[in-house]
């Protein structure tokens, strides 16, 4: 809506995990350079953590893009699954072709094929596993029979989960004992900082431009930003793309603070604070009735 405006090809802060838009912080290059380390020289389990918005699945989709066709990859995104349909998907998003109704051990044997087969051509076999804070105990120790998969040098599957903070205390339960002894590399990205921010803001814009992007931010807009979304990515990103759009409703290429408040009041979601039913035509305050209900 804005883009023409701005000088911008593309919307620059839509909230979708575009590798395009990947910005290296220090924390992230070094998540990402210790994934590929970890897929490249097949060493078996990594863990990323991180809160909610904080560039996790961006991060393995720039990962999936760096490894193109030397890796045959499932990426499961809903987990919220039992174990034999957790399995069933992995094998679906390796294109395994099996018999309808397969049970748990015809699974598992596709797999193994499948698996020993992209290993013997040089392929790299990685499972990606998204919210893994919802997966179950029996889940997780399912997905360690996976990765029991080895030569006497390699581990055949490499198993990348991502998941929010809470994960960690999952992954303590006793059961899961022989699973963290496999991780060898586990990061958490932490929010961005402020300078990282507004470098963050600057690339995305830079990236999105059709040459230069016609637009600034004021140093008081970015503190204001940054305030709200305390360095979270994609809280920036949704900040970032509705002050654009008061901008554009007032016909200034100045994003000043004033418009950054005015973007996070109006069109972010408060609910700290009581709003009026928009809805109702003549609102009047609530009534008690004798028996106590409210209308």
């Amino acid at each position: 809506m804005y883009e023409t405006y701005y000088n911008l090809s593309v919307a620059p802060f839509h909230n979708t995990p575009n590798s395009r838009f990947f910005f290296e912080t220090e924390q992230h290059r070094e998540a990402l350079a210790k994934l590929e380390y970890t897929v490249r020289n097949k060493r078996g389990f990594a863990l990323i953590t991180g809160e909610i918005g904080a560039g996790k699945t961006t991060l393995i989709r720039t990962l999936m893009r760096r490894l193109g066709s030397d890796a045959r990859i499932a990426m499961i995104n809903n987990t919220r699954l039992d174990s034999e349909q957790l399995l069933y998907m992995i094998a679906q998003e390796f294109r395994v072709e099996m018999p309808p109704n397969a049970d748990k051990a015809t699974l598992l044997r596709a797999l193994r094929s499948f698996i020993e087969h992209e290993h013997q051509v040089g392929r790299f076999v990685c499972i990606i596993i998204d919210e893994g804070q919802c997966l179950t105990i029996d889940e997780f120790e399912e997905i360690r029979l996976l990765t029991n998969m080895e030569t006497e040098t390699d581990k055949l599957v490499q198993l990348l989960i991502l998941g929010q903070p809470e994960l960690r205390a999952t992954l303590k339960h006793p059961r899961l004992a022989p699973l963290i002894q496999r991780i060898c590399m586990y990061t958490h990205l932490n929010p961005m900082s402020f300078d990282d921010m507004t470098k963050y803001i600057a690339f995305r814009l830079v990236r999105a431009s059709k040459g230069r992007p016609n637009v600034d931010f004021s140093r008081e807009a970015l503190r204001s930003i940054y305030d709200y979304a305390k360095g979270v990515p994609r809280l920036v990103n949704l900040v970032c793309d509705n002050a654009l759009l008061v901008g554009y409703s007032n016909d200034t290429r100045l994003i000043d603070s004033a418009i950054v408040k005015r973007a996070i009041s109006q069109m972010l979601p408060n609910f700290d604070n009581q709003m009026a039913d928009l809805f109702e035509d003549d609102p009047i305050g609530e009534q008690e009735l004798d028996d106590g209900r409210r209308i």
